[in-house]
């Protein structure tokens, strides 16, 4: 495989925050070690010339992008830029995209959270591959800077900026984001121990290294595909044995939190939880569909029996996500609240035990649901993707969008899950009963 390569920096076109500063909330601060990487494949060029005179336009709404760390509280607004690099490999086709071990790490820049905590590296690298016959877009984000919704929507926003078109301007302004409050650390102990959160001990922390260095926890499988029509009916069968309008989403986490039950093969009375990564905005007070940052929770079902049929744990998630659903909601401001305390005297006391994920038999299962995010949207005026690689934060379960033609979702799994589920055959009862959803 040969290849040719330029990079350049590009700047916000109006260069006028470069004295300022962007305070990090406790909450962006969090997500230091994380970085999100997107992956677009498109079967025709994208004109680089466009794509750099839109990202110019984009930083002067997205300033931290083109900034530098200053602490690890803050990022000054330098405008020191974001790499772009070119990348020539006609040589390959897009046939071959999948064939790379590694596809995600080979089409983008590498940014590296050690180096941008200390200032010396970008906050947001930029990669296009040249193929024969298309290209690839593959882009790399500080999660310090912005949640998933905030990087698909800011992408999202850079193709209506290169067709000349309207989009929502972004909301930067973390004020409006609740800081933690101003009781002792006994006091956060003791309201977290009364809402059931749990201490996670520096011993269970250190038993998980084997796992992270082996790279058990980076394992995926392929998707399993699940049309609109199968996700109907799984929904309105649940809907018609209930007392309750059941989504899509808990339809399918109930049916997918059951197969993992089912995968783990634990006793009956084995006790599960499961944890949904919920959106806050419009939810939390203050908090509009456009804010720029980090504004999600965890939203954590109490526990249930390992023989819960899948309209039992349906009702279940239906009654622990339905308080969050309320605009504003107490349940959310109360939980982040509670985060944000606990944040603040760096406490390892969290809503559920997040070691049972990777326990050798999990009895934590934890979904994201990206499906309703601007991913198959993106369009720079030429075409829009012909396939997205989903990005590789490690979520045990991710829920991914179809390609928008083929319509339903994928569903990914991750970690535990994944090593189990390479070992089964392919004639297994349980991937068929996932299969039979195609």
């Amino acid at each position: 495989m040969s290849s040719n390569s330029n990079i350049e920096y590009i700047k916000a076109e109006e260069n006028v925050h470069t004295s300022k500063v962007w305070n990090l909330t406790l909450l962006d601060q969090s997500c230091y070690p994380m970085v999100i990487r997107g992956t677009w494949i498109f079967d025709k060029q994208l004109e680089v010339n466009i794509l750099k005179a839109g990202l110019k336009k984009l930083l002067n709404y997205y300033p931290t992008l083109c900034g530098r760390m200053k602490n690890k509280t803050s990022i000054n607004l330098t405008n020191d830029g974001v790499p772009f690099t070119e990348v020539d490999e006609s040589d390959l086709s897009l046939k071959d995209v999948n064939k790379i071990k590694k596809p995600i790490k080979h089409f983008s820049t590498e940014i590296k959270p050690s180096k941008i905590i200390r200032g010396l590296g970008p906050l947001m690298s930029i990669k296009i591959t040249k193929l024969n016959d298309g290209c690839v877009l593959g882009i790399q984000c500080s999660h310090m800077c912005m949640d998933g919704d905030s990087y698909y929507t800011m992408v999202y926003n850079w193709g209506q900026i290169c067709k000349k078109e309207d989009f929502t301007k972004p909301l930067l302004n973390q004020s409006l984001m609740p800081t933690s409050e101003n009781i002792s650390k006994e006091e956060v102990i003791k309201d977290a121990y009364e809402e059931r959160w749990m201490k996670i001990s520096k011993w269970s922390l250190l038993k998980l290294l084997p796992k992270f260095i082996s790279g058990i926890l980076q394992e995926r499988t392929d998707a399993f595909y699940f049309s609109a029509d199968s996700l109907n009916k799984l929904k309105q069968k649940i809907i018609a044995e209930n007392d309750f309008t059941c989504s899509t989403n808990t339809a399918l986490s109930a049916f997918i939190t059951k197969m993992c039950m089912g995968l783990f093969k634990h006793d009956e009375n084995t006790k599960y939880k499961q944890v949904t990564v919920a959106n806050i905005r419009n939810r939390l007070e203050g908090i509009p569909s456009n804010f720029v940052g980090n504004a999600s929770t965890f939203v954590t079902t109490p526990p249930f029996s390992a023989d819960a049929s899948i309209d039992k744990i349906a009702k279940i998630i239906h009654q622990t996500i339905e308080p969050i659903r309320k605009t504003p909601s107490p349940e959310v401001k109360k939980t982040m609240l509670m985060s944000l305390n606990n944040m603040k005297y760096k406490l390892l006391i969290f809503p559920f035990d997040f070691t049972k994920l990777h326990s050798k038999k999990p009895t934590l299962i934890h979904i994201n649901n990206f499906s309703k995010l601007h991913i198959y949207d993106i369009d720079f005026g030429f075409s829009k993707p012909v396939s997205v690689i989903p990005h590789d934060l490690g979520d045990q379960i991710l829920i991914w969008p179809a390609h928008p033609k083929k319509g339903g979702v994928e569903v990914y799994f991750a970690g535990m899950p994944a090593r189990i589920i390479h070992k089964l055959e392919k004639k297994d009862s349980w991937i068929h009963e996932m299969k039979k959803y195609e």
